[in-house]
């Protein structure tokens, strides 16, 4: 049954698409860059002069796609903030594109497959991985993993292992991409491994190979970031039940309502799919769920499941009611809640900017400064926390230098500084400045 009230027509259909993506995260654009963006610019600029040294701070080696598209950004557009948003909401809109083409490929029919990229466009729950351009390196890996998977499916193994390497650079968490394909061929009734997987044996050896080297030195791992242990079925829960409310819940509670038991006798299996590309994150130890930017390449997955359960409420008024909804809800649930998030955990830089650029440089003592850069390689249960995101703020501001910029230290320690404090309610700095 085709869900009715969409066109046909593909152009129109990828100008929806294109649409909804932006209608979801326009919001962003005036964001300013957050926190971590101004020590990626930093250290995607540290790529000019050596385009290896990323390979001695593990496990940023791993992140390398996205320190490359910091850099050409940042080379292009400079510190034009809006056109790192941009970019990366494009991005988007190209996974929804491929996530379309990667349900044909696997035989899903036409109209669920492309309702499952509409409602990937707007879906909340990853919203981070799209309105923060630290996390670009999300998107870059649902780009890379989907991309592997349309053209190992298309019978194109060698092109596809090419991508599976960037993947692979662009997050750890790529190498799932290997489970993924026996896992779908066994659900298909094919033989689970068949010599056309070979090619991406390459990609994974360098992979395994680089990930050992670099292993002495990766401070998430030897710091206790990521740690293997029980606790991980706690966090998989919790991510699970904030992944699914409320349309999950909604549509299954709906589909019972209507007792349309046959729909839901395959949900075991769908949230075993869900669980699969959130497995390498489940062992965090500094947060009791998952992020909402790690779960980007989970949510493709929910979404293909919310498609397949829409198209289950067999009268057309009723699907198309719940994509509505489901739309509404989302888009509403970003620039309302999410987006003065965002806003507010870009205060603390954005309002440093501000004063920097309309001040002379001078000595200053940032107090109650709250983002701590510990470094990937450092303890990050140290309290005497290199604040370096507050000093890489004067990287885009003429004539300031990052010894300039004293943060949270005694007063003793920088007698000649101008002091000012952050003040957490009213999202300003505090202090008269000396001119």
């Amino acid at each position: 049954m085709r869900l009715t009230g969409f066109s046909k027509s593909y152009p129109t259909q990828v100008l929806a698409l294109a649409a909804l993506c932006v209608a979801a995260y326009a919001c962003c654009l005036n964001n300013g860059f957050i926190s971590d963006d101004y020590e990626n610019l930093r250290l995607a600029e540290g790529l000019k002069s050596d385009f290896w040294y990323l390979f001695k701070l593990p496990p940023l080696n791993f992140r390398m796609t996205s320190f490359l598209a910091y850099a050409m950004l940042d080379r292009v557009f400079a510190q034009h903030y809006e056109f790192f948003y941009t970019a990366n909401i494009f991005l988007h809109f190209i996974n929804c594109l491929l996530l379309w083409k990667l349900l044909l490929v696997l035989g899903r029919p036409a109209g669920e497959a492309y309702l499952a990229a509409i409602l990937f466009a707007v879906f909340q729950a990853p919203q981070e991985g799209v309105m923060w351009i630290a996390a670009m390196n999300e998107t870059l890996l649902g780009s890379f993993v989907l991309s592997t998977l349309v053209l190992w499916f298309r019978g194109h193994y060698l092109i596809s292992a090419i991508f599976l390497l960037l993947a692979l650079f662009s997050k750890e968490s790529a190498a799932i991409a290997v489970l993924v394909i026996p896992l779908i061929r066994r659900q298909r009734g094919e033989k689970v491994l068949t010599p056309q997987m070979i090619p991406l044996i390459v990609p994974i050896l360098i992979f395994i190979a680089v990930f050992l080297w670099s292993l002495p030195a990766n401070g998430m791992i030897q710091h206790g970031v990521y740690q293997v242990g029980p606790h991980a079925a706690l966090v998989v829960g919790r991510t699970l039940h904030l992944l699914f409310r409320p349309s999950f819940y909604v549509l299954v509670g709906l589909l019972a309502a209507m007792r349309q038991w046959h729909s839901l006798r395959p949900l075991p299996k769908f949230v075993l799919w869900i669980v699969v590309p959130i497995l390498p994150y489940s062992f965090l130890t500094y947060s009791p769920y998952i992020p909402s930017r790690q779960l980007y390449m989970s949510s493709m997955v929910l979404v293909s499941v919310l498609a397949y359960l829409i198209r289950q409420c067999r009268q057309p008024r009723i699907q198309l009611a719940l994509v509505i909804a489901f739309i509404a809800y989302n888009i509403s649930y970003m620039w309302i809640r999410k987006d003065p998030e965002f806003e507010s955990r870009a205060a603390p830089t954005t309002e440093l900017l501000g004063l920097l650029k309309s001040h002379q440089p001078a000595p200053i003592l940032l107090e109650r400064f709250p983002y701590a850069n510990y470094g990937i390689a450092k303890d990050v249960s140290r309290v005497d926390a290199n604040y370096g995101i507050a000093k890489d703020v004067s990287r885009v501001v003429p004539g300031w230098t990052r010894d300039l910029i004293h943060v949270n230290e005694s007063p003793e320690s920088c007698r000649d500084c101008m002091t000012l404090r952050w003040d957490a309610g009213s999202k300003k700095y505090t202090g008269q400045w000396r001119e």
